[in-house]
């Protein structure tokens, strides 16, 4: 275990620590297990959108399961709801349940249920089990609410309730539970599948106390907190420190296709990090908000992978360790009334991904951390709920959980193609064949799709694309779309590399796919079918398919890491032969040049058109600040680098920021490198063949450059309007 001497041995000696925290890990997996096999719901049982967790007395998160980590990590704000909302009313064989943003949910369709564990009397430790429904009511399928301007307009809002009183289960509370769902059966079973889970969980901890008694359980709770945030204290130590910014965009509210400004400004102070979110946008009329516990778990969805990639995932200890700054009444802290029902997949995602963006820059700038930097990936859904009825006139809903991107390239290799989400690390993608005989559609082609990753010295991974037809269904199927990163990128690279693609939804009207299947041919792209029309959905939109119709569905691809030009051209090729990029993208985003038919690289004609590429943006670009100091030299001992091409290095005047391949000077390592750099412009549109389907966006990519050599070192997406100035980082040395 790293850094074992940092555990305190004042209560428990180190063997039965070791034996009861692995023992208690292994109890919330099991948790996890018996749910996920007694659930009723593709999501969950298939996908694995549900988590669990083990809470010390006071509701502070010990362990999150390996699913969606923020739904656990909210599970704090549950308990803690509870706590207050039911003091002195929390009994021997109670559980609760919720949805409501405002006491701990996320959104309301994930349901929460928290059962209070007692020993002879005392209060000793909680356990929690969040799930996503696939329907709680509302005006839409899936009650993704599209449409609605406030929570009046969504799904029903149940504040903390037991479901379970003193061992006898509220048939009361089930029934209005029920009574509000098109999908009944699925959420009873869901209900009883995190009940029985949690009644052996809380055996499972009753035993603990029997074979340990009661005083060393209630240690090893201390013991583990205690663990984790010191650990996590001493690593946020040796990182440098300063401020680390990021800006994001948020598209379409579900009303309408506004885009609305996330921002972050990260300070890491000796072995604490605040993350002020002063600045982003008011909330939304829509549904794209997330109240406070959705901010939380964006935040701590991304740090408890890569802060405590090798301790207990104990979100209690790690709040400890930050502090949240967050204006109410924002998109990404909102007050009631505020439209929550997509929060999940809107506000508390690109809340992560600002986490994310600027964690990635910090990491690069510790040589014992920089193996931890990862691109944006999974930026944010591209999913749809289909809804209807099958031949025999039974109902269904389905939420279409297939939407894979690909993972964000590392500081030392490529990212991982059609990965899934870093902050969801056993969510996984349906069996096609379970989905077919479940609902009446039929998959045509689900693959990876080519030139959706972000260039650079290591690319991202490339995402999914996938094509669905009704198939058996008694009358047309009705569709919600819910995405984002439709006007803009989500998948932003690090370090120079460039961002991922866009996300699309395409509905091909009356098309010939049947008379091709009956004639033995598969369609394997959008191009290989013919149709009366296509029609492209608004990032949030509803709509219906009828017996004709196609669905093709892709995802955004993961962000790169450095500087395309850098790419040895060898490895391009092998991306080519591979698939995932095509020639095209091979030469206008690598200046590589194939030959003989595209089997090998032309060395001399690649090395002429990456210095065509190089000399065009010091050509083109232009300059955000003057010389700091024109010939000062940055040839001193390097302190540390800053990213992949930026260094720190000593000199006479300080520390001081500059280009490690051609020594140009930036300014005193506590300038914002971005103050003097070359700056060039990008159209979205221009960066892949998958962006060629971009609706018209004031959007644009902003690449900075050294301006002594042309070496990208920081790339963002920003409004066009606003200004390139915005800053990157200050170091405080």
């Amino acid at each position: 275990m790293e850094n074992s001497p940092e555990i305190k041995t004042g209560t428990i000696d180190r063997v039965t620590f070791e034996v009861l925290r692995h023992r208690l890990w292994e109890i919330n997996d099991e948790m996890g297990l018996i749910a996920g096999q007694i659930s009723g719901s593709p999501a969950v049982y298939e996908s694995g959108d549900f988590n669990t967790a083990i809470l010390t007395a006071d509701g502070k998160g010990l362990f999150t399961g390996v699913y969606v980590i923020r739904q656990a990590a909210a599970l704090d704000v549950v308990i803690q709801s509870v706590l207050a909302s039911h003091a002195g009313d929390i009994h021997d064989g109670d559980m609760f349940m919720t949805n409501d943003p405002w006491h701990g949910a996320l959104h309301a369709m994930d349901y929460a249920v928290a059962c209070p564990v007692f020993w002879e009397g005392q209060l000793v430790a909680w356990t929690g089990i969040v799930m996503h429904e696939m329907d709680v009511g509302g005006p839409r399928p899936g009650s993704w609410s599209v449409g609605a301007a406030n929570s009046f307009e969504e799904c029903p809002l149940m504040p903390p309730v037991k479901i379970i009183n003193a061992g006898v289960f509220n048939k009361d509370v089930e029934s209005i539970f029920l009574r509000n769902t098109r999908t009944p059966a699925v959420n009873a079973l869901n209900l009883r599948a995190k009940i029985s889970a949690q009644q052996t969980t809380s055996e499972r901890l009753r035993q603990i106390i029997r074979e340990y008694s009661l005083a060393v359980f209630l240690g090893v709770q201390d013991q583990i907190l205690d663990y984790v945030r010191r650990t996590v204290r001493k690593r946020l130590a040796r990182l440098p420190d300063g401020i680390w910014y990021a800006n994001g965009l948020l598209d379409h509210d579900g009303v309408s296709n506004h885009l609305y400004k996330m921002k972050l400004a990260m300070t890491k102070s000796g072995e604490r990090l605040s993350f002020d979110f002063t600045g982003t946008d008011r909330q939304a009329p829509g549904s794209i908000n997330c109240a406070w516990s959705g901010l939380l778990g964006g935040v701590t969805q991304v740090l408890l992978p890569l802060l405590c990639f090798d301790l207990p995932w104990s979100h209690g200890a790690l709040v400890d360790c930050i502090e949240i700054i967050a204006e109410e009444g924002t998109i990404n802290n909102a007050s009631f009334p505020a439209g929550t029902s997509m929060a999940t997949l809107n506000a508390s995602q690109s809340t992560g991904n600002l986490v994310w963006e600027t964690m990635a820059r910090l990491y690069g700038c510790s040589e014992d951390l920089r193996d931890e930097v990862i691109a944006l990936g999974y930026g944010g859904a591209n999913m749809a709920v289909l809804a209807g009825q099958k031949a025999d006139g039974k109902p269904f809903v389905n939420m279409f959980t297939d939407s894979v991107g690909g993972g964000g390239a590392r500081s030392f290799r490529d990212g991982v193609n059609s990965c899934g989400n870093l902050i969801a690390p056993s969510y996984g993608i349906p069996n096609v064949e379970r989905i077919e005989g479940l609902l009446p559609v039929l998959y045509l082609y689900r693959q990876e799709k080519q030139d959706t990753a972000g260039a650079g010295l290591y690319r991202g991974g490339v995402s999914l694309e996938y094509m669905i037809t009704p198939h058996g269904a008694s009358s047309d199927i009705q569709a919600v779309f819910f995405a984002s990163g439709y006007s803009h990128i989500e998948t932003k690279g690090v370090a120079g590399g460039m961002p991922g693609s866009i996300q699309r939804n395409f509905l091909l009207r009356q098309s010939n796919v049947h008379e091709l299947l009956q004639q033995g041919k598969i369609p394997l792209s959008l191009d290989d079918l013919s149709c009366a029309r296509i029609d492209v959905p608004e990032a949030k939109d509803v709509g219906k398919l009828a017996a004709n119709d196609v669905w093709v569905n892709f995802c955004a691809g993961g962000g790169g890491y450095g500087d395309p030009l850098q790419r040895p051209a060898q490895q391009v090729l092998l991306d080519v032969e591979g698939g995932f990029c095509s020639a095209d993208e091979a030469s206008g985003s690598y200046g590589v040049v194939l030959a003989a038919g595209g089997a090998t690289v032309d060395a001399e004609a690649s090395a002429a058109a990456r210095a065509r590429l190089r000399q065009a943006r010091l050509d083109s670009g232009k300059r955000l600040g003057p010389d700091w100091l024109p010939g000062a030299s940055f040839k001193g001992e390097q302190l540390f680098r800053a990213g992949e091409t930026m260094a720190v290095r000593a000199s006479a005047h300080g520390p001081l920021l500059g280009c490690t391949v051609c020594e140009h000077v930036m300014g005193p390592a506590n300038e914002d490198p971005r103050q003097r750099a070359l700056l060039v412009e990008q159209s979205l549109a221009s960066l892949s063949a998958p962006n060629r389907y971009l609706l018209q966006a004031p959007v644009v990519v902003r690449k900075y450059c050294c301006p002594g050599c042309g070496t990208q070192f920081s790339v963002d997406v920003q409004l066009h309007a606003d200004d390139p100035r915005s800053p990157e980082m200050a170091l405080h040395l």
